[in-house]
């Protein structure tokens, strides 16, 4: 039993009961931690309370009733026995005539039920209104709110899913981590949100998208577009081409009903032609039987992330692809990555730092100078050229568009390098590969915004020299040092497995001993590769010429000084991306090209070289004298 309730015994005292509402309620004696059998506690509207006795009879009771108390503390593990004789000792109440007809309790103090039984029930609802102080009432509505809150907070059913062919509310903001359910018939669309990237464990889960686009972000200039509701997919073949690998070809899956009869509609064209425009015709599409799309983007069709997935996998498909070069990747989706945010597809080639710089950059640079002095459309990014680009690479084009602040707080997205996922995106801003390469978009890339991303990337690197000529004379006249001499920085390429010069450094050795070249410095570099960015960059800064045999180092042209001279050296005849005479003049700078002798120059007056084959040449000590006195006079 327990000891608070079965060790008290009451009596009437002589001042009656205390009131409730009398101020001496604090005087109220406590029960002991121990009970006597002389024990005595005046009964208060506390105890009342536990007892289940109502106020109003309690004063009732004891006002006609007198109780000595004479029950001792009586442990659990008693006897029964020992319990029974207890209770035949306790005193009995003494009734009135008007609880006359109440029954005897077996307690000192009655239980509620056996007092208010039969007739006198009434009392029952009065005696529990009363037990509603002001202070259990603020509880009780304490409870209640906060129950219908948690009742609001918890729904008995996840949210529906949004169908992204029709979506509604777009704009409606979703909790992150939300999962999301919509009856759509035979299944249920499912999808889990994470930082604004709705992911599908199967294609199966998502409803038909219908995409939008292109349209430009910008009608002043050209060379990027917006699309809506698309999915990218890698070409896994370009990177293992013969000529020219590259990892700047992107598929685009574009989502209608236009050409759910065609079965080659999930087929992208081939390489083969430069598609410079989304609108164009091309030979291919009489082939596939549908536009092919553009440079950098070459578009399937498909009624959804699951048809196309399907598609592909069909022979014919697959053997198509394969011929044209364009095999794509997932192969076979399984889940489906869809981003909310606007992004940005950056994209270029990591295999060839000039084309990264003329195929992207050269169209990127106008957006950039605008979107900087007011606020980026996008806010993510996704790169699948060089994983993490902007955020963790050290590629040397990524290490550029890091130094230059290129896309400033936007958010580098990650990817999952698997044949599984597709990823699609709610709104894709593409920067055109190629659009600007041979800079014939006049006023696109002016020489303002060219020499501001030059200044920037000064300050940002580091370089000693400054870059126009009147900064350099001012800043050699407060040191007190002067321009004369000439640093020529040379590159053979021995150590790749490219087209090189092979006698560069013994044709040097012959050239130094000559009184002419008494000033000129000769640095010649063994691999651009095993320097790291800065220093690729510091060497082509601290240069006043540059010669070098064709190959993807000549980009870092951009941290040369204005008026760099610079000349390229080969076999072949084709001028590279830099000699381009609209990019020297944005440099302040002059190329030639050297290149094969033609077969009359017996009197070897010709700057040229002696080709072994395509890919070994070697160069005369006469010829090697033109090429520099050349350099020295533009220098």
């Amino acid at each position: 039993m327990d000891n608070n309730n079965s060790g008290v015994a009451i009596r009437r005292t002589s001042s009656s009961i205390i009131s409730p509402t009398n101020s001496t309620t604090s005087n109220i004696p406590v029960e002991d931690d121990e009970y006597g059998e002389d024990f005595d506690l005046s009964i208060s509207s506390h105890k009342r309370k536990q007892s289940g006795i109502p106020l109003e009879v309690a004063e009732g009771m004891t006002g006609r009733a007198s109780m000595e108390p004479s029950l001792e503390q009586i442990a659990d593990d008693e006897e029964e026995g020992f319990i029974s004789e207890r209770r035949q000792s306790l005193p009995r109440i003494q009734s009135s005539s008007r609880l006359s007809s109440f029954p005897r309790p077996a307690s000192p103090i009655p239980e509620f039920d056996e007092i208010f039984d039969g007739e006198n029930r009434r009392f029952r609802y009065a005696s529990s209104i009363k037990f509603l102080s002001t202070r259990n009432i603020l509880i009780l509505a304490f409870i209640t709110v906060l129950a219908i809150v948690i009742t609001i907070h918890t729904p008995s059913q996840p949210d529906p899913g949004v169908d992204v062919s029709r979506p509604v509310e777009a704009d409606a903001p979703t909790e992150d981590g939300e999962s999301h359910f919509e009856d759509v018939g035979p299944g249920l669309e499912f999808y889990t949100e994470v930082d604004h990237v709705r992911y599908y464990k199967s294609p199966d889960k998502m409803k038909e998208m219908k995409s939008e686009g292109p349209t430009p972000a910008d009608r002043e200039l050209g060379g990027m577009h917006v699309f809506k509701n698309v999915c990218l997919t890698n070409n896994i073949d370009a990177m293992s081409y013969e000529n020219n690998p590259t990892t700047s070809l992107r598929g685009l899956i574009y989502f209608t009903r236009d050409q759910e009869h065609n079965s080659q509609r999930c087929v992208p064209c081939s390489n083969s032609e430069n598609m410079d425009r989304w609108d164009g015709t091309y030979e291919d599409e009489t082939v596939v039987k549908h536009k092919c799309g553009m440079n950098g983007l070459h578009t399937m069709y498909a009624t959804s992330a699951g048809d196309w997935s399907s598609c592909i996998l069909e022979d014919e498909n697959t053997q198509l692809m394969k011929k044209f070069g364009q095999t794509q990747t997932p192969t076979s989706v399984t889940s489906v990555h869809f981003f909310q945010a606007p992004t940005f597809l950056l994209q270029f080639n990591a295999f060839d730092m000039e084309s990264a710089l003329f195929d992207m950059l050269m169209t990127y640079l106008p957006f950039w100078k605008k979107y900087e002095m007011n606020e980026f459309p996008f806010t993510s990014l996704i790169s699948h050229s060089v994983k993490g680009c902007i955020s963790h690479s050290h590629h040397p084009f990524c290490e550029l568009l890091h130094q230059m602040a290129a896309f400033w707080e936007v958010q580098d997205l990650s990817w999952e390098s698997n044949e599984n996922t597709l990823y699609c995106y709610k709104t894709l801003y593409y920067n055109q590969v190629g659009y600007n390469r041979n800079l014939e978009h006049e006023g696109h890339v002016t020489k303002e915004v060219f020499g501001g991303l030059r200044e920037n990337l000064f300050n940002r690197f580091g370089l000693p020299r400054r870059r126009t000529v009147e900064a350099r004379e001012k800043a050699a006249a407060i040191e007190g040092q002067d321009l004369l001499g000439t640093k020529i920085i040379l590159y053979d390429k021995t150590s790749r497995d490219e087209t090189h010069w092979t006698d560069m450094e013994a044709v040097i050795t012959e050239a130094k001993s000559l009184d002419k070249y008494k000033d000129v410095t000769f640095v010649v570099v063994k691999d651009f590769d095993d320097l790291s960015v800065a220093h690729q960059a510091r060497t082509f800064n601290e240069a006043d010429a540059v010669v070098m045999v064709h190959g993807q180092h000549m980009a870092n042209a951009i941290y040369a000084v204005d008026g760099t001279s610079f000349v390229g050296v080969g076999c072949s005849g084709t001028v590279p991306l830099i000699g381009n005479p609209r990019f020297m003049e944005l440099m302040d700078s002059s190329y030639k090209h050297v290149s094969k002798c033609k077969e009359d120059n017996e009197d070897e007056t010709e700057a040229c070289t002696v080709c072994q084959d395509d890919d070994h040449f070697t160069m005369t000590l006469p010829a090697f004298e033109k090429m520099i006195d050349d350099v020295l006079i533009n220098a």
